[in-house]
């Protein structure tokens, strides 16, 4: 049975800012049944005002049968982490994923991606991810992490960052793969999902040049071996379509691509 498609909001988020309500009805329009929202628990913003946009929120979801199957976020091993599992149960997903080292607590502010430049860096992300899984745990939420290119970078003795935070990671804690960026790090998609395919849940399906700072495509229109990744995903609940940068109407492409997938068996609408 193929495996369900999911849009990665971000994919859209210039609709999203001008209209959430409309974007959301649209991605229905386009055929997905599942989403997958980001930025969830912004520090920034006052906890009460984060709760009733996340009803609101929910609220749009349902008027246009859309799930959440995970959100990218801000991740925790302290006490505010409860008001982030607070808007994840409205939005009705257990699963919160740290989208860069920088959104997890300790490691740094913004991307964070230098934190994997030397081992103790790596660890301490880890050990940052393993504290917040163990708190997610008791609210019966599950932690993932998420990659792009830079967690191949090697670490003084030449391993590969990404390598050596898997080591350090309580089972608890799940991967998505993104597969384009996999691939842009000079990766086998295919090999790193196979290497750790009981942890990997998700997998953001992508395609383009495999060039940092070129332009992505749709899925079956660049140079990533989306088929060989999927079939390696023996796991993963969610394909996940996400273009960080494309020409093109975002919708269209993201849809495109999905057609692809679900024309060759490889996912499904639902």
């Amino acid at each position: 049975m193929a495996t369900p498609l999911a849009l990665q909001l971000y994919t859209v988020r210039d609709a999203m800012a001008a209209d959430r309500g409309a974007a959301l009805a649209r991605a229905a329009e386009q055929g997905f049944r599942a989403v997958e929202p980001f930025g969830i628990g912004n520090p920034q913003r006052p906890l009460e005002e984060r709760l009733a946009d996340a009803r609101e929120f929910r609220s749009q979801l349902d008027a246009n049968g859309l799930k959440v199957v995970a959100v990218h976020g801000s991740v925790s091993a302290g006490d505010e982490a409860d008001g982030v599992y607070d808007e994840l149960e409205i939005l009705g997903t257990d699963r919160l994923v740290a989208p860069v080292p920088g959104a997890v607590a300790g490691v740094g502010g913004g991307m964070g991606n230098d934190v994997l430049a030397k081992a103790d860096g790596v660890k301490l992300l880890a050990e940052g991810l393993n504290a917040a899984a163990e708190r997610a745990a008791a609210r019966g939420v599950k932690v993932g992490y998420h990659n792009h290119d830079f967690e191949w970078q090697p670490v003084e003795d030449g391993t590969p960052a990404y390598d050596i935070l898997v080591g350090h990671l309580d089972p608890r804690v799940f991967l998505e793969v993104d597969v384009y960026w996999a691939h842009t790090a000079g990766q086998n998609p295919a090999q790193v999902i196979s290497s750790y395919v009981d942890r990997v849940f998700t997998l953001h399906v992508k395609d383009g040049p495999g060039v940092r700072g070129q332009l992505q495509t749709a899925v079956g229109q660049g140079s990533v071996d989306n088929p060989a990744a999927i079939a390696a995903g023996t796991n993963v609940g969610y394909h996940v379509i996400e273009l960080d940068e494309a020409p093109g109407d975002p919708f269209d492409v993201s849809r495109t691509g999905a057609e692809w997938l679900v024309e060759r068996g490889l996912s499904s609408w639902s």
